[in-house]
């Protein structure tokens, strides 16, 4: 469930790009955003020699995609420095400690554990973690405080841009997504926390998407066409669909290009084009149950 919450984000050096520190108000938990070339300012902080969790971001270099390593330990600067020396691919850790210091390597392996769970199963970046799914014991009562820093540990990663426990969609929310009160003078958005659910049908495609904060998800099931036209076949847009296919992210079926997992794209019309095969303006082309055009749904199409 959400609320409304009071988040403080620090700016040591007075750098936003520089190393941030967030906190919610009211809790114990905080986390240090440390861009690596800034590790060892981090290192000659006190915190350094706390118990806590660690995540590591990056990318991979053959792929482009977005990549994350999870770890935790008794000493964390200690840590962060043996991969600074031994893992390339990172450029930013976010580090979770306890300012009132009562985080101890029991509750550490429980939420590393935890956050490995949590990050496979929202599956937005590539874990460079083994595949040890064996959870820890850990006594009734430190599991419950575990989980519920984890809650604080997840709210100020996703405010910090870094959303690894968000799946794309949440399904369990999906019935609810389906905004079908049409855009008036007299009427605004219909707002919900789970988005506008859409669909494009016939023409060779039968696609599903929810239109979210982030933008269109393709959900995963849907099919377009597989051949691009002419002169889409020419484009960028295209030659990442290709790859897209090379890596298993879309697959052919005859003449349909299937989406074997949901995909994000920023824009509703990439999202169209994608499915389509060629050039598309996904404002109109995107509808709900009802026919309505999600720019009509936005209010695009009024008139003042």
């Amino acid at each position: 469930m959400s609320y409304p919450q009071t988040i403080q984000i620090f700016l040591p050096s007075g750098d936003p790009q520089g190393i941030r520190i967030a906190a919610i108000t009211t809790r114990i938990l905080q986390v240090f955003e440390v861009p690596r070339v800034q590790l060892n300012t981090f290192l000659a902080l006190p915190e350094a020699e706390y118990v806590g969790v660690y995540v590591l971001f990056g990318s991979n270099e053959e792929t482009g995609n977005d990549c994350a390593y999870i770890g935790q330990s008794g000493k964390i600067g200690s840590r962060l420095k043996q991969h600074n020396e031994k893992k390339d691919f990172w450029d930013r850790a976010l580090i979770a400690i306890s300012l009132t210091k009562s985080m101890t390597v029991t509750h550490a392996h429980f939420l590393e554990w935890i956050a490995i769970q949590q990050a496979n199963i929202a599956a937005r970046f590539e874990l460079e973690n083994g595949k040890d799914e064996r959870k820890p014991h850990t006594p009734a009562p430190m599991e419950a405080e575990c989980r519920e820093i984890f809650d604080t540990f997840d709210i100020l990663l996703t405010t910090l841009g870094f959303p690894l426990f968000k799946p794309l969609l949440d399904n369990t929310s999906s019935a609810a997504a389906d905004l079908t009160t049409s855009m008036t003078q007299q009427s605004p958005v219909p707002a919900s926390p789970s988005g506008i659910n859409l669909f494009l049908k016939g023409g060779g495609v039968d696609a599903s998407a929810r239109y979210t904060e982030e933008g269109v998800v393709v959900r995963k099931g849907s099919y377009g066409r597989r051949l691009p036209t002419n002169t889409f076949a020419k484009t960028i847009q295209n030659k990442k669909r290709e790859k897209m296919i090379e890596e298993g992210v879309l697959r052919i079926d005859h003449d349909k290009l299937f989406f074997e997992k949901d995909l994000l794209f920023r824009s509703p019309s990439t999202a169209a084009i994608y499915v389509f095969g060629r050039s598309a303006n996904g404002w109109t082309e995107w509808k709900n149950l009802h026919g309505e055009t999600l720019s009509k749904i936005m209010g695009r199409d009024l008139k003042e």
